[in-house]
């Protein structure tokens, strides 16, 4: 009986813990929680671009809801603000992830939509911050260089030129990119020019841009900006000579419309085609300040329009997506110019009609846009005046 009553005692005590065992593998679930929220995240990439913004948004939220210590709560964060239509808003949801995820690898991006935004809506002075907290907070990151842009077109727009040249300056001392050089020596020449007019720094610079980036893509602007430089110092024979060159070389060009124009105001004073390229007489011999220059000629009077400017903006899919914004608009037209692109709206009888529209997209979307007028001419249309 003792011998039983110890077999019994043993069966029992082997029993139980495979009993608990039993119970542990059938109450634990076949994956952890974190393999959960990596499956659920893959899905919710998946889900992207195949859904819109409310269900996307509504999938990613409940995410956040059952995964909130998932290491993918910044990234799920950045897909809803990347999806977001409404401007306003995505501006704040980036800038909870840069508030709140200081280690987050993509915050710079974050940082870098909200400029991204503001420079579509033309909010200069609130691009001015967030464009210098970028150069700023990521000093070595991917998108210095669309920062310091940014800022100088900023800068630029509020005629806080001595940023801009500053700016300007310091992209030339960091980069060996020809393109970004080339355009930071252009908004420099810029810069010049709006501090000093047609002055010994502003054509020095454009000086150093004609003789070594010809290849640039803003070269056409260049030599347009020699021309007009000529053409105000009343020296019409370079003036005529460089827009010839635009409309025969890059006849695709936005400015060779406009150079076609000046040609034909120019030919009336029966000018020669002479090499028109500054060399250092050129430059010691203007004068170190010039805010007035004289004006000869006279603006022939073709029919005139107005139409509503926004602008510049940085990046061609900025560009794209307020023309799809404003698709419900009248007459929308896109144009490369070196410090971007521009959208022109609308053409008015009288620039009051065209204030109208401007008063609109400002109460409406948040957009500031300026007044300019267009000389039709031959059939093509050219920008000769802004409001």
């Amino acid at each position: 009986m003792k011998s039983e009553a110890l077999h019994s005692s043993a069966e029992k005590s082997v029993k139980l813990p495979v009993i608990i065992l039993l119970a542990v593998l059938f109450c634990t679930p076949l994956y952890p929680a974190s393999d959960n929220a990596e499956a659920s995240y893959r899905e919710l990439k998946k889900s992207y671009s195949l859904k819109d913004k409310d269900d996307f948004e509504k999938e990613g939220s409940l995410f956040l809801k059952r995964y909130p210590d998932s290491s993918h709560v910044p990234d799920v964060k950045l897909l809803i603000a990347d999806k977001e239509n409404d401007t306003d808003l995505a501006v704040e949801k980036y800038r909870s992830i840069v508030k709140n995820y200081s280690q987050y690898p993509k915050r710079e991006y974050a940082l870098y939509r909200i400029c991204q935004i503001l420079d579509l809506k033309s909010k200069w002075k609130e691009l001015r911050i967030e464009s210098s907290n970028g150069i700023k907070i990521f000093p070595r990151g991917n998108y210095l260089d669309d920062f310091r842009f940014m800022h100088i077109t900023a800068c630029l727009m509020l005629e806080d030129y001595d940023t801009a040249k500053e700016e300007a300056v310091n992209i030339t001392e960091h980069t060996h990119d020809f393109e970004t050089l080339s355009r930071a020596i252009f908004l420099l020449a810029e810069a010049e020019r709006r501090i000093s007019g047609n002055s010994k720094p502003y054509i020095y610079n454009l000086k150093e841009l004609a003789a070594g980036f010809d290849k640039s893509e803003i070269y056409p602007s260049v030599i347009f900006r020699l021309a007009v430089f000529y053409e105000e110092k009343k020296d019409y024979n370079r003036s005529y000579s460089a827009y010839c060159d635009i409309a025969e070389f890059f006849p695709t060009s936005p400015e060779s419309d406009m150079a076609k124009l000046k040609i034909d105001q120019l030919k009336k004073l029966n000018p020669k085609k002479i090499s028109y390229m500054p060399d250092n007489l050129t430059v010691n011999s203007t004068v170190d300040l010039d805010l007035a220059p004289e004006y000869d000629l006279k603006k022939k009077q073709d029919e005139n329009y107005y139409s509503v400017a926004i602008g510049p903006y940085t990046r061609l899919n900025d560009t794209a997506g307020v023309i799809k914004l404003l698709k419900y608009y009248d007459d929308i037209r896109k144009v490369k110019t070196a410090y971007g692109y521009m959208i022109y709206m609308g053409r008015y009888d009288d620039a009051d009609s065209a204030l109208e529209t401007r008063i609109r997209l400002a109460e409406e979307y948040g957009i500031n846009g300026n007044i300019v007028r267009f000389s039709v001419h031959e059939k093509k249309s050219y920008i000769y005046e802004d409001r």
